[in-house]
């Protein structure tokens, strides 16, 4: 009889965890990378949850909001991470749960989606920009040569980056917030970061390379952003 009470005993959870509600803890690595399509900011973070809680707690979403000099500049949601460091491709960010005493550490991706008046504007424009290119490229002088489209074919991409870009020089606040399935979040951290001079014309120097269909259509893996350190406020 015992026996059977101590087996049934140690199917049940400790006193201490039914009673105490769940609880996370965030911690964000000191790097953030930024990044753009068409001036519209991205970033990548490395996101750590831990649940010190004593029940599991379901992780509604995660957002990054970015301001600088005091006014809001961007809200980006978390919309896709990658399972692994090394991986190359990207799992779909969904609502999750996280057991007690359990970790969730991933690079996140958070980004703002063009509305869809950008996305059909910007598809419009980048058929016509990418038929110029591949047109020109059947010429046998041009076979083995990167060629340059009509000036004309890059102004839409032009002006979706000069409305778009926000990655100026000057002082940022990054604040993440971990969301619950109520209105109060799970967990919020604020830190800050500095962009310079340089910083921001590396970033913004993909806008050279429009009339190549780079950053358009393909990328040439020249322009890969900035990383720079973040400071917890």
């Amino acid at each position: 009889f015992m026996a059977a009470i101590a087996i049934i005993l140690s199917q049940i959870p400790p006193i201490s965890q039914l009673i105490r509600p769940g609880k996370l803890a965030m911690e964000l690595y000191s790097r953030i990378h930024l990044t753009h399509k068409v001036g519209n900011p991205n970033v990548q973070l490395q996101v750590i949850l831990t649940n010190t809680g004593g029940r599991s707690v379901r992780v509604k979403g995660i957002t990054a909001r970015v301001s600088r000099d005091g006014k809001e500049v961007a809200v980006l949601p978390a919309v896709n991470y990658m399972q692994e460091p090394n991986d190359k491709t990207t799992v779909l960010f969904t609502s999750f749960w996280v057991k007690p005493k359990e970790e969730w550490a991933h690079l996140v991706n958070f980004l703002n989606y063009f509305s869809r008046a950008d996305e059909k504007k910007y598809r419009a424009a980048e058929l016509v920009l990418k038929t110029d290119i591949q047109d020109k490229k059947k010429l046998p002088e041009n076979k083995d040569n990167l060629v340059e489209a009509d000036n004309n074919h890059i102004t839409t991409f032009d002006e979706m980056f000069d409305e778009k870009f926000i990655w100026q020089p000057g002082e940022y606040e990054l604040r993440v917030t971990v969301e619950s399935p109520t209105k109060k979040p799970w967990a919020e951290l604020k830190y800050r970061f500095t962009l310079f001079e340089s910083d921001s014309t590396e970033l913004s120097g993909v806008k050279r390379d429009f009339k190549l269909g780079d950053g358009i259509y393909w990328n040439s893996g020249n322009h890969m952003g900035v990383i720079v350190q973040i400071v917890e406020a």
